[in-house]
């Protein structure tokens, strides 16, 4: 089939880069200048690797998952000509100190690991359990880039409450 794409003049698609290389990619960017969202009402500014920069849209809403009263989430960017949908990389939920107290104390799995504690609230960051892109899209390995870059360390999100 490669062959007669390539009789027609089309050219295959690239393969998907390798774990390894994806990983390469995640290190080269630490030398990135960081990514700083500013949130417009919940009163934080986010601090994100450079590797973020121009890949992700975030908007606010009031949310109450598990006790929670404010989401941001951040949504992947696909690039500009690609057809696919924008799926979520992470949330922010912001909790009163109450709520995360009880929330943090049943059991079973964790909805997110506390970032920061700003007087009576507690921010939370929830990230997806797995890509939601097929494997061999264009979209996987770059969607797979940013939640490496903030779960490796020296390159993990840094939230500074206003």
């Amino acid at each position: 089939m490669l062959a007669a794409l390539t009789a027609c003049g089309e050219k295959a698609a690239p393969p998907p880069p390798s774990a390894a290389q994806t990983l390469a990619a995640v290190r080269d960017a630490k030398s990135l200048p960081p990514e700083t969202y500013v949130s417009p009402t919940a009163g934080f500014d986010l601090h994100l690797p450079g590797i973020w920069t121009g890949k992700y849209v975030a908007s606010e809403k009031n949310d109450t998952t598990a006790g929670a009263h404010l989401a941001v989430e951040f949504k992947f960017k696909p690039d500009s000509g690609s057809a696919a949908p924008s799926h979520l990389l992470m949330t922010i939920r912001l909790f009163t100190k109450a709520a995360w107290d009880k929330v943090s104390a049943r059991p079973g799995a964790p909805v997110g690991v506390k970032l920061a504690e700003s007087g009576k609230t507690v921010f939370v960051l929830s990230l997806p359990e797995a890509n939601p892109y097929p494997a061999t899209s264009p979209e996987a390995p770059r969607y797979d880039q940013l939640i490496i870059s903030i779960a490796q360390g020296g390159q993990q999100v840094h939230l500074a409450p206003r």
